[in-house]
């Protein structure tokens, strides 16, 4: 991958993560919940679709991380190695600045109704906070990101052609996702916490599959080998249908609306993916562009920080100052606990991690022949 194309990357996830800030201390909140009495920021109500485009992106990565592993036991090592040191010191840094500071209960929005507890500290690290209460309300993608992760391993050990596995999680996708949505817009208010949807949401990542589908057929459209066109855009169409159906199970007026918009938003994210993925430059704006590039260098460390501890601060500094002027210095100060964050632990720790992973793998795959497609080398070739 040339420097450009790796810079476009980067360039991605800074919008999508900037995207994501600014809907959280914006939009996922009512203004009272944050003391702001006049003067509310503009929400960023179409924000939330950002991580949406971050499976995107995830999905163009991993498939590229997949081709690049020699087995199927070396993808789950880079994952892991990738996410998990950075998820777990955030899941504890989290959990214990919720016992020392402040963290708004806002139970019509949903968020931070029940403080967590040991237990669900223990969950989340298992990604499955879902079981109890996510630590942060930002770690429920990082879970998604997780099944994705054991859904393209399992599938790589069946089709270990890239154009078959493409093509199978094109149309699995395109299976899944529609059950999902027809089961969400047949749903029955008051029904319960556990519906039909939540469970393809928790054990399938349904609604979510097209999304990593666009980034995996993006991958192939450049090696030359994607296996159909109308596979792109039924995902496509498929993706921003979901994003309609979720925007509009938000809204109580005005819903299709914002639903549109939303829509639109993530349409408009996703025709700059396609530009890209079809070998043609992004709009380069001089220094802006590469300043976004370096925020989507942070954009995972930003991402695992930023929510609770930035409602937290916002929710104390609107009592002071102008809603505008907190939203700029928080904004400014949880991005730079995350350039701590990233530096401490996301970086430090990736490599060692990595190492370690594939050691135990591969002394797995070693153990037990059978397992060998776990480990981290491939087996040698008798001698002619």
């Amino acid at each position: 991958m040339t420097k450009g194309r790796v810079e476009t990357i980067d360039v991605f996830r800074g919008i999508a993560i900037l995207l994501v800030v600014m809907f959280h201390f914006t939009a996922r909140l009512p203004a009272s919940a944050l003391n702001i009495t006049e003067g509310a920021p503009i929400p960023v109500f179409f924000g939330w679709v950002g991580v949406y485009f971050f499976f995107t992106i995830s999905g163009y990565c991993i498939f590229m991380t997949l081709e690049r592993s020699a087995t199927v036991g070396v993808f789950l090592a880079r994952r892991f190695s990738r996410i998990y040191p950075a998820f777990f010191a955030a899941v504890l840094l989290l959990f214990v600045f919720g016992l020392v500071a402040h963290v708004p209960s806002v139970p019509e929005a949903k968020f931070h109704v029940v403080a967590p507890n040991l237990a669900d500290v223990a969950m989340n690290l298992l990604f499955v906070g879902e079981i109890g209460e996510w630590v942060d309300g930002a770690f429920w993608s990082i879970a998604v990101e997780v099944k994705f992760y054991l859904l393209v391993a399992v599938l790589a050990g069946m089709f270990t052609d890239p154009a078959r596995f493409t093509r199978v999680f094109a149309v699995l996708a395109l299976v899944m996702a529609p059950i999902w949505a027809v089961s969400t817009l047949f749903s029955v208010a008051d029904s319960g916490p556990i519906t039909p949807q939540s469970l393809l949401k928790f054990l399938t990542i349904a609604p979510y599959l097209p999304f990593f589908a666009i980034g995996i057929l993006g991958r192939q459209a450049q090696s030359g080998t994607m296996p159909t066109r109308g596979l792109m855009i039924a995902n496509v169409l498929l993706a921003t249908a979901v994003v309609w159906i979720e925007a509009y199970s938000f809204e109580l007026h005005d819903g299709w609306v914002i639903a549109t918009a939303c829509a639109a938003a993530f349409l408009a994210l996703t025709a700059l993916f396609l530009r890209f993925a079809a070998g043609k430059s992004i709009p380069n704006v001089p220094l802006l562009s590469s300043a976004v590039a370096k925020v989507g260098l942070l954009s995972f460390s930003w991402y695992l920080i930023h929510e609770n501890v930035g409602i937290s601060f916002l929710a104390t500094l609107d009592l002071y100052m102008p809603a505008w002027l907190s939203l700029v210095l928080v904004m400014i100060a949880t991005f730079c606990i995350a350039i701590v964050f990233a530096n401490l632990v996301e970086w430090r720790f990736r490599k060692p991690v990595e190492g370690f992973a594939m050691a135990v793998l591969d002394w797995i795959g070693r153990r037990w022949n059978r397992l060998a497609v776990l480990r981290t080398v491939p087996a040698s070739k008798p001698a002619q």
